[in-house]
């Protein structure tokens, strides 16, 4: 059973120079499975965060549906929402900016319990001080205040209010990307701990693919606001398809030189949305692309049983 589905997602802002619509996800339809993880990465720019904030409305979509445990939650008044918010929750990069710094770690890790009426006062304390043991916040940090902490207990802090609540559903909004690689592996660690034992849900959106390898089922690569390849993890990273899959793969680090891949560079940037390139949008960043890349938009194929591809060139001379 799907616990998340979006259908035809698409968020337009407008350029307020040129009064222009500006696509960040441009008609997106996904699923993610009760228990699972899925990993959404791309460059800066590509709509992956923009993408996250609409699954649970912090950011409010132009069309498309949202069907969250069955409910389509795309039209829900903010009262209704906000009963729903207590089962789906959100992990940000940077705990500074999303943790209160008047606030208390127990008084931040306690908030969601409150605001949702969970619980009496003593069962409230209680489950603060059990999750904080359990993410590795100790008691007697409780009522120290986010700046005592290093970047990685912070995101202790944020994850203990995450999962307080016991959520069915998880978006980590590149989690780990300002930590040390030692402390990314201590949190990246944590997160598969809580998912296993509280049957978590995923969505899990990062830059960097090593990390997504390690700790997503399925992976759905993004570039300026369109999906341009899904699949299963080890499919993705075995036998990636799409150019610009195959250019992000090649830039993750080895160690063996013997069994070095060939680096393939990608030239620019990725283009301003609101200039987006004609045709396929890759086309102009694209190694092997040919003229009529620029004329012809490529659509979404599946290519096996669960990999989807968008690209004119997939397939062509198989």
């Amino acid at each position: 059973m799907n616990i998340l589905e979006i259908e035809n997602l698409r968020k337009e802002f407008t350029n307020k120079t040129t009064k222009k619509p500006i696509v960040a996800v441009d008609n997106i339809s996904l699923s993610l499975e009760r228990g699972k993880t899925l990993g959404i990465v791309g460059e800066s720019g590509s709509g992956k965060s923009t993408l996250g904030r609409i699954m649970l409305r912090l950011v409010e979509p132009t069309s498309g549906k949202i069907i969250f445990n069955g409910t389509n939650i795309t039209n829900e008044k903010p009262a209704e929402l906000r009963k729903l918010r207590s089962k789906m929750q959100m992990i940000f990069q940077d705990p500074m900016v999303s943790l209160d710094p008047r606030m208390s770690v127990r008084e931040l890790i306690q908030e969601p319990l409150d605001i949702h009426n969970l619980g009496t006062k003593a069962e409230r304390t209680k489950a603060v001080e059990e999750i904080s043991e359990k993410v590795g916040i100790a008691k007697s940090a409780l009522e120290k205040f986010p700046h005592e902490f290093s970047g990685g207990q912070r995101q202790r802090i944020s994850i203990a209010r995450a999962v307080i609540n016991k959520p069915d559903l998880i978006i980590a909004d590149e989690p780990v990307s300002a930590l040390d690689v030692s402390i990314q592996a201590q949190i990246l660690n944590l997160l598969k701990e809580l998912r296993r034992e509280m049957n978590l849900s995923f969505i899990f959106i990062s830059h960097d693919l090593s990390v997504v390898n390690y700790f997503c089922d399925e992976v759905a690569v993004m570039y300026l606001g369109n999906i341009v390849e899904y699949a299963p993890t080890s499919e993705l990273f075995t036998s990636p398809m799409h150019p610009y899959t195959q250019a992000l793969i090649s830039a993750i680090p080895e160690i063996e030189i013997e069994t070095k891949s060939k680096r393939i560079i990608l030239t620019g940037d990725v283009p301003n949305p609101a200039d987006a390139p004609s045709g396929c949008h890759f086309h102009p960043r694209c190694p092997i692309a040919i003229a009529s890349c620029a004329r012809q938009t490529p659509l979404l194929k599946n290519y096996g049983s669960n990999h989807q591809v968008s690209c004119n060139l997939v397939g062509v001379n198989a």
